[in-house]
């Protein structure tokens, strides 16, 4: 009734779950990529939980949303009190078999049939069973029993658990002992906090081409919290009231008066007792094995920072010794995916050649051999001199990309037999080679650890989080991340606030004159003496974005190039991807030089003399500060300033004397 009034186009309040009003807070963001993580790894169960409302059937459509429909064969089926038969019929007509008349005998060897036939077929099968808290023992077990399905050492099925908190309750029953050893992860949606809540009613809001009819005063978002406790179903309800209400009485601004009047009408009619509609909290028991000699909890945050959720990865605790000493002694395997990554490294590997204690060390590069070497020429200013492994893995879903370097990555420690495997940062590739590392028992060593609020959106936030809980050395860049890691119970004998290498890197850069640079059209490029020019570092956004997403990122960009004129060095998947959508004539401007890709020498001088700087790279960020350029941050089409704080230098220094030691005390330990 409203949406034409205030110019939207669609109900941006609607109860029914869309995947297109998915809002990444923390614990939903979290929750989404464990469940991405559980899909990876295409067995056992993965245990969703949340209160009435939290959002688990949104996420669960946002999962189903992004899966690969020609490697992936997902059912699902909502449990209504199902018994064991009756769960098996529904199993069956989820993936469309038509169960008949069949015994409950016959039924199973129809879905095992079905299911093997995936395999042939290069597929394989995922369950997910909605409203999970109403199924009972037997039905659980009857999923357990269908969990056993294999096809060599391949599962058949696999399945996630989504319900209320009281599935927690029957699932750390003692006689689902059983069951919760097929546990591979499990997490609890929590409430929004008052800034997540104001962050997703405008985000609802702007997916439907809100333009600030009606307001919503800042105290109004913290009333809104107020009467829904941060629960998205309940925000819905209350908001669509609010617009309701300013619609009928010709009202462009909501205010906090507004909203107690609509929250204490709605906290009548939903027979609510209390103003706060606070949420319970998860049970204390955990969903997990209870053997701590194979399976190890594994923790994320939800809303309130104080609650945990165990989640159970398998891996050997950090507190078993390596048995092979040899492993102990072995070389130092450096990981770097990404050419960030690589430069961070470099200045590390610099620092280490210093110390005679330091073991042999190998170091790996995954991703585009052409990326890399456009550093080849910061490598040789530092003397890094060293052999490198190539791991050239190319682009593909983030499902077959991280199994594509497990594998050679895996081929790598096989033949090196490191003693420790360093990765830093974030990446899904950094995540794929720690899990090799733990899988191996090497110990792993996490730069730039405890970044979670840092990362490159949700998966790299998430990715952190695991890297650190596989972790048994950590060196986090800035104190924040320190201090999340001291209070998450990591030993202060492995932990070491040292700094950020990207510092380092960029002090290690001489002063010189701006490089030699080709134009698209095979012209040479020169800044305007006058004018000036700003320098353009967007890769991630356009990667990720659709056309009319990037169409609006570039018209930004001309935009602000009345301002100055923009040198864009132009990485060749960016330059593809505008071009599979028709869109590089927008970047065909006299205003915007695109040039050919730079390496990170080539980047700072850039940086050194450009007026500002655009990005949507982080460590772009950090590079402009450190050379006190002011920097336009690009998150999707929306630019704005955003410095980042720069950083002291000597992390390589200290990383290094730290790391040198604890190796030294850990091989020495191995062998006593």
């Amino acid at each position: 009734m409203y949406e034409s009034h205030f110019g939207l186009s669609a109900a941006p309040f609607s109860l029914n779950p869309d995947p297109a009003f998915f809002f990444g807070s923390r614990g939903h963001s979290h929750a989404l990529s464990y469940l991405k993580f559980g899909v990876y790894q295409g067995e056992g169960f993965v245990v969703v939980t949340g209160e009435i409302g939290a959002g688990k059937t949104t996420l669960v459509r946002t999962l189903l949303s992004e899966l690969d429909r020609d490697r992936i064969v997902a059912a699902q089926i909502v449990s209504t009190q199902l018994e064991a038969g009756d769960l098996l019929r529904s199993v069956a007509l989820a993936f469309g078999i038509a169960p008949k008349s069949l015994s409950k005998a016959e039924l199973i060897a129809t879905i095992e049939a079905f299911l093997t036939l995936l395999v042939t077929e290069n597929k394989r099968a995922l369950l997910i069973v909605d409203e999970a808290q109403n199924l009972n023992r037997e039905a659980v077990e009857e999923l357990r029993m269908l969990s056993n399905f294999q096809l060599g050492s391949q599962a058949l099925l696999q399945s996630f658990l989504v319900g209320q908190p009281e599935l927690r309750v029957l699932l750390t029953s003692k006689p689902m002992e059983q069951f919760r050893q097929r546990v591979i992860a499990s997490c609890h949606l929590g409430p929004m906090d008052v800034g997540e809540t104001q962050g997703y009613i405008e985000h609802r809001l702007q997916q439907v081409g809100w333009t600030g009819r009606p307001v919503f005063d800042t105290p109004a978002y913290e009333r809104i919290f107020h009467w829904t406790g941060g629960i998205p179903r309940r925000v819905n309800m209350l908001c669509n009231r609010l617009m309701l209400s300013a619609y009928l009485t010709s009202q462009d601004r909501i205010d906090a008066g507004a909203v107690d009047t609509i929250g204490d009408e709605v906290r009548g009619e939903v027979g609510e007792s209390a103003a706060r509609l606070a949420p319970t909290r998860v049970p204390d028991a955990p969903v997990q094995a209870p053997a701590p000699s194979q399976v190890e909890a594994v923790t994320h945050a939800v809303a309130d920072p104080d609650a945990t959720v165990p989640v159970a990865v398998a891996r050997p605790p950090a507190t078993v010794p390596v048995q092979n000493p040899a492993q102990a002694a072995g070389p130092l395997v450096v990981v770097a995916a990404n050419g960030f990554d690589d430069v961070k490294t470099a200045v590390l590997l610099r620092a280490l050649k210093s110390h005679k204690g330091v073991p042999r060390i190998v170091r790996v590069a995954i991703g585009d051999a052409a990326r890399f070497t456009l550093d080849a020429p910061f490598h040789a200013q530092l003397g890094i001199d060293m052999t490198s492994l190539g791991l050239e893995v190319c682009e593909a879903l983030p499902t077959d990309q991280i199994a594509e370097v497990m594998k050679q990555f895996g081929m790598v420690v096989e033949e090196h037999r490191p003693g420790a495997v360093l990765v830093v940062g974030g990446s899904e590739s950094a995540l794929a080679c720690a899990l090799v590392g733990r899988k191996k028992d090497c110990r792993v060593v996490h730069v730039e650890a405890g970044s979670r609020a840092q990362s490159g959106g949700a998966g790299g936030a998430v990715n952190d989080v695991l890297i650190d809980r596989m972790a048994d050395a950590f060196y986090p860049a800035e104190m924040p991340a320190y201090l999340s890691l001291i209070r998450e119970g990591v030993a202060d004998a492995d932990v070491q606030h040292a700094g950020s290498l990207l510092v380092d890197a960029v002090h290690a850069v001489p002063e010189a004159a701006l490089p030699a640079l080709v134009q698209a059209d095979g012209t040479p490029w020169q800044p305007d003496a006058s004018r000036g020019y700003a320098l353009v570092a967007v890769e991630q956004a356009i990667a990720a974005g659709d056309a009319e997403a990037i169409t609006e990122l570039l018209s930004s960009l001309r935009e602000i190039s009345r301002e100055k004129h923009l040198v864009w060095p132009m990485a060749a998947a960016t330059a593809a991807k505008l071009a599979a959508l028709g869109l590089d004539a927008l970047v065909r401007h006299e205003r915007i030089a695109v040039v050919d890709p730079v390496g990170f020498t080539e980047s700072v001088r850039l940086s050194r003399s450009a007026a500002f700087v655009v990005t949507d790279s982080r460590d772009i960020e950090l590079q402009a500060a450190l050379l006190q350029r002011r920097c336009l941050s690009i998150d999707g089409p929306v630019a704005s300033t955003s410095p980042a704080k720069p950083l002291d230098s000597g992390a390589a220094a200290r990383i290094a004397e730290h790391l040198v030691q604890w190796l030294t005390a850990k091989a020495a330990a191995v062998a006593r």
